[in-house]
């Protein structure tokens, strides 16, 4: 099959903030060393640059400010507003206690809330401005390899029909060549997994995960002002399980909410979606969404292992940024300042990399340097430990971590953390689930509604991007075992059991509804279901949002 080739010096898979940042920083430095000569391209799955970004979302301008010396402001960065009031509450099942003082790792003093699609939308116009290939609806699919260095990715093929033979309208994926690729593909990202199964380069704790919903309501004027922050902690969780939410105030009368459950919690029935309109029917809650009307919905999930769960970030021919890379900053709720800053500490190792024309793994080594010097290694080291605290109940985690925060990030070095799946508990020895909540269709909706709020569209003549290696496993073992969790974890309806012509029960895969989560890839007790990146570059369309 003949391919296109393409080479380049340095390729980024996955327009988000850490990589359009390190591009940007990139690309500025080498036009002021007067280097033309050094070639970079971005790729991104999306259709657009922003469809599938997703987040809350406060932005500490920590890192933008250094990205953006002569002001990100006056650069042209889009924000909602300035943090203002702030609120937090303990909620009971119909009551609702504002703590007497905002906890310090969620003091949003002198930090701007945003909507991240529309900040990587203005990014990528700048990296663009300094001739940085941008290339939209090309998804990395493989690995390219010489010898055990990674030499680019190869993208997917398109116009593969269902049977996975190629169509009338074929498209052979392109050979980006590169000398150092730089993964930048959010939690969970297809091409880290790979790398980081097949290299061995994960972190001393494994990464673990919650799945956030968020909607965006347009409500009654002056309701909720903008730049006002309400967090939320306590029910609709137990005290054994972690999680929490936000509503922050956007301009033009409009709030953004959300909702993110921990996936650890054992519950075989645990669905993040549910455990997020249940949220909304909170009186509290309520009083600010009453007579206001759902703009768009969507969900994701979010790394929150920290420290330790960072995965070995470079390599012979790469480097992993941002949220793949476990950067995340749990106890402040943020990750924008923190993957703007690794995509910042990768640029710079880049450029000693091309100054020295060695891109392999001594020169690329540099990047953690850089991390254990910088703000940003004392930032997650001193919450290292903060998501294991929880494991030992809501309240006293909360104690304990907040004590250790106070102190500096005293105790132990590390603590040991279990992947979600393992935690999963089977039927026989789960917690009885809650009764079925009641979806309204307008103030508390279902997923499939969640479904077309968020634009999810995926062409259904391909084959699935859902891959699951046994299905016998899913109407036998699973079925009985764990009573197909996935039909309760997805948000959005991919996984169902229907019934089987031959009486019994089959997974039917509406691969057409994925919203690009990864619960499913995270969260399968069996670990049997591969979440792929699909053909058609479908997916959510979450500008916006």
């Amino acid at each position: 099959m003949q391919r296109e080739e393409l080479p380049v010096d340095v390729l980024f898979v996955g327009a988000g903030p850490a990589n359009l940042a390190s591009a940007y920083h990139l690309a500025r430095t080498l036009k002021e060393k007067g280097r033309d000569d050094i070639s970079i391209a971005v790729i991104e799955k999306g259709q657009t640059i922003g469809a599938h970004t997703l987040s809350g979302a406060i932005m500490d301008p920590i890192a933008i400010a250094e990205l953006f010396p002569d002001g990100w402001r006056e650069a042209g960065c889009p924000i909602e507003a300035e943090v203002g009031k702030e609120i937090v509450l303990q909620l009971s099942e119909k009551k609702g206690l504002k703590f007497p003082i905002i906890p310090p790792p969620l003091k949003n003093h002198g930090n701007v809330i945003v909507t991240l699609s529309e900040v990587v939308g203005w990014l990528k116009e700048k990296v663009e401005e300094l001739e940085v290939m941008v290339f939209e609806g090309f998804a990395g699919h493989e690995f390219i390899w010489d010898g055990d260095t990674v030499a680019g990715v190869r993208t997917i093929d398109k116009g593969i029909g269902p049977d996975g033979q190629p169509g009338p309208a074929f498209e052979p994926g392109a050979d980006i060549l590169a000398r150092c690729t730089v993964l930048g593909e959010g939690p969970r990202g297809s091409l880290t997994k790979l790398l980081t199964e097949k290299l061995g380069l994960h972190g001393a704790n494994p990464q673990v995960f919650g799945t956030g919903g968020k909607e965006v309501w347009q409500l009654p004027t002056g309701r909720f002002p903008a730049g006002q922050v309400m967090h939320t902690a306590g029910w609709p969780l137990r005290n054994d399980q972690y999680g929490g939410s936000w509503i922050y105030g956007l301009a033009n009368d409009r709030v953004s909410i959300g909702f993110v459950t921990a996936l650890d919690s054992g519950d075989p029935w645990l669905d993040p979606w549910e455990m997020f309109q249940r949220w909304k029917s909170h009186p509290k809650i309520r009083e600010v969404l009453g007579g206001g009307e759902i703009l768009k919905a969507g969900a994701k999930t979010v790394p929150e292992g920290g420290y330790w769960s960072r995965p070995k970030s470079h390599g012979d021919g790469f480097l992993i940024v941002g949220d793949s890379g476990s950067n995340l900053n749990i106890s402040r709720l943020k990750g924008i300042h923190t993957a703007i800053k690794t995509g910042m500490l990768a640029a710079e190792t880049l450029l000693e990399a091309i100054e020295k024309d060695d891109f392999s793994d001594s020169t690329l080594s540099g990047y953690e340097k850089r991390f254990d010097e910088s703000w940003l290694k004392k930032e997650l080291w001193k919450v290292r430990n903060y998501r294991q605290e929880f494991k030992s109940g809501f309240r006293m985690g909360a104690a304990k971590a907040g004590l250790k925060f106070m102190l500096g990030g005293a105790g132990k070095d590390r603590i040991p953390l279990e992947a979600d799946h393992t935690e999963m508990k089977k039927l026989s020895e789960a917690k009885e689930a809650p009764a079925p909540l009641e979806y309204d269709g307008k103030y508390l909706i279902d997923k499939r509604s969640q479904v077309f709020l968020s634009g999810a569209m995926h062409g259904e003549n391909q084959p699935s991007h859902l891959h699951v290696a046994d299905l016998d496993i899913c109407r036998t073992t699973c079925a009985t075992e764990y009573g197909n969790p996935c039909e309760a974890f997805c948000p959005a309806n991919v996984y169902e059991m229907v019934d089987d012509p031959r009486g019994g029960r089959q997974l039917q895969i509406n691969h057409s509804n994925c919203v690009h989560c990864k619960t499913c890839d995270i969260l399968d007790p069996y670990q049997i279901i591969t979440w792929t990146v699909p053909t058609d570059a479908g997916g959510p369309k979450y500008q916006g949002l």
